[in-house]
């Protein structure tokens, strides 16, 4: 029988099971457990007040399973299946009444459990309520061990780890409940529709068919009702459970508090746990020799196997048997025994390599446990402690990585072993039963490997948390005055230790009692940082005075702005590499430390400085020589504009567009140059007129020069010419010759552009036509 989607989904909501608490992987650490703390205690106040359930509701819910069994007992059958079904149900609707009966039947057992659970569970939050209240202290007198502190610590981080998983547990069957609530409502939402359609059906067949699907959806309204009631009454357990959690963490938390406060580590401990580590460490040393042993037995065992199979496929290839049956089984058995031999070799490799890492394991713990101890006994500084924090917290995400590793392969080991298992199920084969059992044992080996290792990896990394948690706690202890004190100190000595610190020595020759004495002199951080301070400081202040000078001469010297400007920045280049040679005379930083310069790296800064000093010279040459000056005109590389800067390097040009161009100097001198206001800014432009063939020549030649002389921006005096240029069968041509003095609000294009307009209206009043 096909089913669909809507039935399979009915069909894995029954086989889904209820929310159960979370495995325990991993160990948390201390601020997990306050957390948890918390977490418990802020749930606690939303739980309910009322009593335990009473017997009138554990009758109804009885009843309710009872008439729901015998409901499913009729149609349970294969052939009561279609009891009660119109002809026209589906094999898929029948299925799914039998599916939502048996999940009713199983929603009750379950409401029902979650009644009797709820009396043993309030009990037992009771219970840890009033030992929380009426404990006082532990019975023996302080100081107290630091094994039983160890054993606060763990047993908080594990009920920690019990409280969240509760808390997850009641967070997930109240998402649960909404969920079954809004199905509930769609629920009686389709009844309400289907029992609408049904009081106006008058078709028999119809309203046979109708009337199926309305009790369907009934039954599914019944079971979406039973389950949101069953969900809240499985909320009531579950947050006694979270109260039962949180005061026996409250507990553990006094407990703990106590026990830090006056905590000891006696030399009795101490020597306890180096007895229990040597004993450990001895049994591990005696079982690694013995797995050792028993990893060459098992290399020789798979090379025995492996040339025996060699030595079976020779043999059966030069036979040639005729019947290759019995070839064939043999063949297989040998592979398959030596598949199983080389899984017990890696076996065997697997635990040879974890009994190591169990002994690495065992030296951590020891190296642990000493410095615990030398820190109770006040031998260890505080920054060695603090050194010592860090290397453990560094190891500690190593370890994390191998238990994720260790996890991932137990995993794997498992997964192997239930396809193994299923395998089993579905052979009859005795050869090949022998050979999965032996596989599943094989299987079921490593796995025990890997669990031990990580139960010894756990008890590592609880061990490595205490240490941590005992460190964070003496650090919690101290006050504010002497924490401030030792940041300051630590300050001082990390900036003192810096400032210190050699960066590379020089050769220099030195003088003792009038002997020159040739050695070296080291160049350190405090010296870089001294000889940078002065520089920027002498910097700035000859800037200052350089550009005082240059005020100064300008005002009253009468010097040109561009020639101050240029002598400025020379003396400012001059006077930073004086002041370069000045500091490091003053920190003693040999000229001899800058030698690494030489050779080939000078080569480099001497090709690539070329262009720079070539500018720079050019800069000076026009200085002295003064081809042009700032508000001249010019033209180079195809860029007109006027000079507004000339620098030591490069100079500036704006264009008519007000864009700026930096060129260099060298460009300046190198190129073709046009200054058009070099002796005189007064200069000739012209503008070429085309008028009809038959016009009066004379008569324009007149209008172009009054129109001219109509300009306020074209000179009188040389005045406005015209000159008749060509003329054909077509055209006229004149041209307009006239000056203008170039200055920085005079653009020639924009008088030739007046002039346009003028004769244009011009020769449209007197009736000239333009060509």
């Amino acid at each position: 029988m096909q089913t669909t989607p809507i039935i399979a989904l009915w069909l894995l909501m029954s086989l889904a099971p209820m929310p159960a608490a979370l495995a325990q992987a991993t160990s948390p650490t201390d601020k997990a457990v306050r957390s948890a703390l918390e977490l418990a205690g802020g749930k606690l106040d939303q739980q309910p007040a009322d009593g335990p359930a009473p017997e009138a509701v554990v009758a109804e819910i009885q009843s309710k399973r009872a008439a729901a069994e015998n409901e499913l007992n009729e149609i349970k059958s294969p052939q009561a299946l279609r009891k009660g079904a119109p002809a026209g149900a589906t094999d898929a609707q029948v299925m799914e009444r039998r599916s939502l009966l048996q999940q009713l039947v199983q929603i009750y057992e379950q409401h029902l459990d979650a009644l009797r659970n709820l009396g043993q569970m309030r009990q037992r939050a009771q219970d840890a309520e009033r030992e929380e209240k009426e404990w006082d202290g532990f019975p023996a007198e302080p100081p107290y061990s630091v094994l039983k502190v160890d054993e606060l610590r763990d047993a908080a981080r594990s009920m920690a780890l019990t409280a969240e998983g509760v808390q997850t547990r009641l967070s997930m069957t109240e998402s649960l409940a909404e969920s079954t609530q809004r199905n509930l409502k769609a629920s009686q939402e389709r009844v309400r529709r289907l029992s609408e359609r049904l009081e106006g059906m008058q078709d028999p067949a119809k309203l046979e068919a109708l009337t199926w699907d309305r009790d369907l959806a009934q039954l599914r309204e019944r079971v979406e009702a039973a389950r949101a009631g069953m969900l809240e009454a499985d909320k009531k357990p579950i947050q006694e459970e979270v109260t039962e959690a949180r005061h026996r963490m409250a507990l553990l938390t006094r407990q703990l508090n106590m026990a830090e406060q006056q905590a000891a580590f006696s030399q009795q401990d101490y020597d306890k746990i180096r007895k229990r580590i040597d004993a450990d460490h001895e049994a591990l040393t005696e079982e690694l020799e013995r797995a050792v042993a028993e990893q060459a037995t098992q290399r020789q065992a798979v090379a025995a196997g492996e040339a025996k199979l060699v030595a079976a496929n020779g043999g059966d290839s030069a036979g040639k048997r005729a019947d290759s049956r019995p070839t064939s089984e043999r063949m297989r058995r040998l592979t398959e025994s030596v598949e199983v031999k080389r899984l017990q070799f890696d076996n065997a490799n697997l635990q040879v390599d974890l009994l190591r890492q169990m002994l690495n394991g065992l030296d951590q713990e020891r190296h642990i446990w000493e410095l615990r101890f030398a820190t109770a006994q006040g031998h260890v500084t505080l920054a060695e402690e603090r050194e010592a924090s860090s290397k453990l917290a560094s190891a500690a995400k190593q370890i994390h990585g191998r238990k994720e590793y260790g996890l991932q392969q137990l995993s794997t080991a498992g997964n192997q072993i239930s396809d193994v298992e299923k395998r089993l199920e579905e052979t009859s084969s005795p050869a090949t039963t022998q050979y999965l059992h032996d596989m599943l044992r094989v299987y079921r080996h490593r796995e025990d490997l890997y669990r031990r290792m990580l139960q010894r990896t756990d008890s590592l990394l609880g061990l490595m948390e205490n240490r941590q948690a005992e460190f964070a706690q003496r650090e919690q202890d101290r006050s504010i005055v002497a924490r401030m004190k030792e940041w300051g100190g630590a300050a001082g000595v990390l900036l003192g230790n810096a400032w210190h610190v050699e960066l590379f020595t020089a050769e220099d020759t030195i003088e003792v009692e009038g002997k020159s004495i040739t050695g070296r002199r080291s160049v350190t951080v405090g010296k870089v940082v001294t000889a940078i301070a002065i520089l920027v400081a002498g910097y700035w202040f000859a800037g200052i005075m350089a550009r005082f000078a240059e005020r100064q001469a300008i005002a009253r010297l009468q010097i040109d702005p561009n020639v101050a400007n240029i002598i400025r920045q020379w003396a400012l280049a001059c006077f930073f590499l004086l002041l370069v040679i000045i500091t490091l005379m003053s920190v003693k930083i040999p000229i001899t430390a800058f030698a690494f310069l030489g050779g080939a790296l000078a080569i480099g800064v001497g090709f690539g400085t070329q262009n720079l000093l070539k500018n720079v010279i050019s800069g000076l040459l026009l200085l002295m020589e003064r081809p042009l000056r700032v508000g001249d005109v010019i033209e180079v590389d195809n860029i007109r504009g006027m000079v507004t800067t000339i620098g030591l390097r490069s100079s500036t040009i704006r264009d008519v567009n007000g864009v700026e161009t930096l060129i260099p100097n060298s460009n300046l001198l190198e190129r073709n140059l046009t200054n058009w206001t070099y002796s005189s800014y007064r200069k000739r432009y012209s503008l070429r007129i085309a008028v009809a063939t038959g016009s009066d020549a004379r008569r324009v030649k007149e209008k172009l020069c009054d129109l001219a002389g109509q300009h306020g921006q074209i000179l009188k005096d040389p005045e406005p010419y015209v000159l008749f240029e060509d003329f054909s069968e077509h055209a006229l041509v004149f041209i307009l010759h006239y000056w203008i003095e170039i200055g920085p609000g005079i653009d020639p294009a924009a008088v030739a552009s007046d002039l346009r307009f003028m004769i244009e209206n011009t020769f449209a009043e007197e009736k000239i036509v333009r060509k």
